[in-house]
């Protein structure tokens, strides 16, 4: 098994810088997770450097127009960066690093918003802000926002003790040697096997 997955983390190296979605379940931030989970899990600093050159394009590709949820938007991209923060395989301060995001995830009226789900909504969002939260006190969004959230999320009956974040994910549909033209994201991806390789 550790020979298959090894094959499927050169694979991402050949293949990752060239996706174009950055999301977390489907995109570029999910694949750079599991590669820095995966390198921590083998001692391979060469990984480990990929992966923060991959980490760098993600952040290039974020635009105005992405969804705010944790599957395909801004909430995965800030999840995934302090996951990766609270697991000790990012320095710095969360409040430095995620300023931009936060600030666009900011631009949205938490008032209007009427997807509760966990994948696309405010329990996907609600789920971000916890685990930064767990990692260091969050400064870059100001009260007033987080108040109207809770009171969306209250009224909806949408808690902030979400799932954890691997029950969320299919397991892919194709053994770990058959990776080959495959998806390449943790979700019903190959890189779901270099997580549940690492112990997710």
């Amino acid at each position: 098994m550790k020979k298959d997955i090894d094959k499927i983390a050169d694979y991402l190296l050949l293949r990752s810088a060239d996706m174009q979605d950055v999301g977390f379940f489907h995109g570029k931030t999910g694949v750079v997770a599991a590669l820095y989970l995966y390198a921590d899990a083998c001692g391979d600093d060469v990984l480990r450097d990929f992966a923060w050159e991959l980490f760098q394009q993600v952040y290039d590709g974020v635009h105005t127009e992405m969804p705010l949820g944790l599957e395909r938007g801004l909430a995965g991209i800030g999840y995934a960066t302090a996951w990766l923060c609270r697991r000790g395989l990012l320095e710095g301060s969360l409040n430095d690093t995620l300023a931009d995001i936060d600030a666009k995830i900011m631009e949205h009226d938490p008032r209007r918003l009427t997807d509760m789900s966990v994948r696309t909504g405010v329990g996907g969002l609600l789920l971000y802000l916890r685990l930064r939260q767990s990692v260091e006190p969050v400064a870059t969004f100001d009260a007033s926002y987080l108040s109207e959230l809770q009171a969306v999320a209250a009224a909806r009956g949408v808690s902030c003790a979400g799932p954890d974040l691997l029950p969320l994910l299919s397991a892919p549909s194709f053994d770990a040697a058959e990776y080959v033209g495959r998806p390449l994201g943790i979700d019903g991806g190959s890189s779901y096997y270099l997580l549940k390789f690492a112990g997710v």
